[in-house]
């Protein structure tokens, strides 16, 4: 997923001078010297290929739901607590120089991500003479509402069928998500699959069904069905739905065409509930109309 990530979606040049095959997910938990625990959420550590030697490029991940204005300032702390930690654990190339780490941030939200990309866009400036003092740190945002389609389309990966499912929106591009998962993520990655199918129930589920009818162990095949026999119930009760609107409109006209005839015309606030009326209580006042001598006797006011 992560090798999917960097190559399709990312797509950098240089991403090409990783080893792949290296990937390699390290501890991403720290401890600052003030004891506060800081959770930074994946870091990856790829050797590079161009030279072969065990040079590192760390791949930090931070997912988000929501803008963060001062991202850039939560990147640079999580940086420096990790270089801290290969420091301290003795964990830095014979150089002795830092190795490169390079931020990426994915964000799932639908709205504009609007935040400084650059740390530098969020210090106050003093003076041209000043600016070598700037701190400056960027990082890469992968924004999933904006991936182009036609890529996700044509891709076999699971990345691009995890953002086809996070942006899917109605029961019909659920199923097809979750059958490109099936295709994609063969029996031989169970643990894939099973977390693919708990990041479902958990997250993409909930957005279309109550909790408590999603069962708690549910696989891909039986997700699929049990969508599926949901959308044929929802499309038979729309079409009920439908019919009952369509005879409530009906008799609301005939009715309003009998008062119109018998008592000329309708202050605006009985025609409206004659429209909001339901059809058993349209049909007794259509009854009505025969016999009575105002309209209010109609409604039996």
């Amino acid at each position: 997923m992560i090798r999917d990530l960097l190559v399709e979606i990312l797509g950098e040049p240089w991403v090409k001078l990783l080893d792949l095959a290296s990937a390699e997910q390290v501890p991403s938990s720290f401890i600052s010297r003030g004891n506060q625990r800081r959770e930074s959420d994946v870091i990856w550590r790829f050797r590079r290929r161009d030279t072969g030697e065990s040079v590192y490029v760390y791949i930090l991940l931070e997912f988000q739901s929501k803008p963060d204005r001062y991202m850039p300032v939560r990147m640079m702390t999580y940086m420096g607590l990790f270089f801290e930690y290969l420091i301290s654990k003795g964990l830095l190339p014979k150089s002795g120089k830092l190795p490169l780490v390079i931020p990426v941030v994915l964000y799932n939200g639908v709205g504009p991500w609007g935040s400084a990309l650059e740390l530098a866009e969020l210090i106050e400036r003093l003076d041209p003479s000043a600016e070598q003092y700037v701190p400056r740190l960027c990082y890469r945002l992968i924004h999933e509402a904006r991936v182009p389609l036609a890529l996700l389309e044509t891709s076999d990966s699971p990345v691009a069928d995890l953002f086809r499912l996070e942006r899917s929106v109605t029961w019909e591009e659920m199923i097809t998500g979750l059958a490109r998962v099936r295709e994609h993520v063969g029996p031989d990655e169970e643990t894939l699959l099973e977390t693919f199918m708990v990041w479902v129930r958990q997250v993409i589920f909930p957005r279309f069904l109550p909790p408590d009818e999603i069962p708690p162990q549910l696989t891909l095949e039986e997700a699929e069905t049990m969508l599926a026999e949901r959308i044929d119930e929802w499309n038979r009760k729309l079409k009920e739905e439908g019919r009952n609107e369509g005879r409530r409109e009906g008799e609301a006209n005939v009715l309003l065409r009998l008062l119109k005839k018998k008592f000329g015309a309708l202050p605006k606030g009985t025609q409206k509930r004659i429209q909001e009326a339901e059809p058993e209580l349209l049909l007794e006042w259509i009854d009505r109309v025969i016999s009575a001598k105002s309209v209010a006797e109609v409604f039996g006011d």
